[in-house]
């Protein structure tokens, strides 16, 4: 069974520019629900977020391939690539019309909230992301029927 998580986004007519295409901003914020629905899926409660245990984004990469338009399906593909002692890389695809419109990478740090210092991966956490983790060399290389296992 593939790792990596797919589920479909809702493209809101706000999302637009002038341009009429999702706007760059909103596309982070496409991604975080992506993010947020994906860890729910993987790790249940411990993927609820926690201001007591928090986990935040320190890293944000994002690739802008095409634009992506109001309207037709957006469906997002992700997945996590490393695994470290306090943190965790999730990658992402958002995908229309069949074609990758853009390509990002969070990486995401549990905190200590009293100190705001990086502390080690709760031991469920690591243990719900250790069976998950996969390379991004494996997830280009799975066939279409299973890149498309919608959660």
């Amino acid at each position: 069974m593939s790792s990596v998580f797919t589920t479909v986004l809702p493209v809101r007519w706000s999302d637009q520019d002038i341009n009429r295409h999702v706007n760059n901003a909103r596309v982070v914020t496409l991604i975080e629900e992506a993010r947020l629905a994906a860890i729910a899926h993987w790790m249940g409660a411990d993927g609820i977020p926690d201001p007591i245990r928090p986990r935040v984004v320190v890293s944000l990469n994002l690739d802008y391939l095409r634009p992506i338009d109001h309207g037709p399906e957006l469906t997002a593909r992700v997945w996590v690539s490393r695994l470290g002692r306090s943190s965790y890389t999730v990658a992402y695809e958002l995908l229309q019309y069949g074609q990758v419109a853009a390509r990002a990478r969070t990486v995401l740090v549990q905190m200590d909230p009293a100190t705001g210092r990086s502390v080690p991966l709760p031991d469920t956490v690591r243990a719900a992301l250790e069976d998950i983790v996969v390379t991004d060399e494996i997830v280009a290389s799975e066939p279409a029927a299973v890149r498309d296992n919608r959660a």
